[in-house]
């Protein structure tokens, strides 16, 4: 009994801890609420006679899963600002380490070299241009490049910076006429994983790659199975506070029970043993 009241309170904290996690990064761009997962703890070790009558002995805290679901995108006006409508994750890479990470919070702003990159200065990856063109070809993720633009070319400024749908990155110098069109800079890369649910997270809705998230598939925007970019957007939360609450009144519920049935327990052996 002891261990069954026991597994209960443990995995109701467990319940609680997520829960707080989720609600305090309800406001967080692009992150993903966990949810809590639990398997039963089955009598396997008793007889079959006890085994046939047995509920089981409790419940025991399996590895929290992410919650991998479409949230809203919200408009910032701001052109550097990328959401994902859709599958996939932006690339990023740090330049300290050159760890490779993946994130679908597309707050992006170009720093004082040019590079486009995330608020810890980790840049954003993309695929390179071939012979001053964009490029269809499938690469693979060491080939992909830190996006760069120029602020000026010929000595004229950067006048505008276009993002297709597509990914495709264009930046105006000047004044637009038929002999200065917008140059091509290069196209956004995105990554895709069959179960992204089982992605490592890293804190600030980042994640790394990991064995039970399938293997990593490159590709462009609006690709096959690839979400479509939207510049001056950036997706919310996943987080619902309505349904949060709700769960975490459910846990508490359960904790508080597990104790007052503890305490009963104690009692109980108390007198026993008088």
């Amino acid at each position: 009994m002891f261990s069954v009241i026991k597994a209960g309170m443990a995995t109701a904290k467990n319940e609680l801890s997520i829960i707080s996690n989720n609600v305090a990064n309800a406001n967080t761009t692009g992150f993903k609420k966990s949810i809590a997962a639990y398997t039963d703890v089955a009598p396997s070790s008793l007889s079959d006679s006890i085994q046939a009558s047995s509920s089981g002995l409790g419940s025991l805290v399996e590895e929290n899963r992410l919650s991998q679901t479409q949230s809203t995108l919200l408009p910032t006006q701001k052109t550097t600002d990328f959401g994902l409508a859709g599958n996939g994750f932006f690339i990023l890479k740090n330049p300290q380490d050159s760890m490779i990470s993946f994130t679908r919070n597309g707050s992006f702003s170009i720093d004082s070299d040019g590079y486009l990159t995330a608020s810890d200065s980790c840049r954003v990856l993309g695929n390179p241009l071939v012979d001053g063109d964009f490029s269809s070809e499938n690469v693979d993720i060491d080939a992909l490049l830190p996006i760069q633009i120029p602020m000026q070319k010929d000595d004229e400024a950067m006048s505008e910076l276009i993002i297709g749908e597509d990914g495709k990155i264009l930046a105006q110098y000047g004044e637009y006429s038929e002999t200065t069109p917008p140059t091509p800079i290069g196209t956004l890369a995105l990554g895709l994983f069959a179960n992204p649910e089982g992605l490592r997270e890293l804190g600030n809705a980042r994640y790394r790659a990991a064995e039970k998230a399938g293997t990593l598939q490159l590709g462009a925007p609006m690709d096959s199975g690839f979400a479509a970019v939207k510049s001056g957007y950036l997706e919310t939360s996943n987080v619902d506070i309505t349904d949060e609450l709700t769960a975490m009144i459910r846990a508490q519920q359960q904790f508080n029970g597990a104790a007052r049935l503890m305490q009963t327990n104690s009692e109980l052996l108390e007198k026993l043993t008088r």
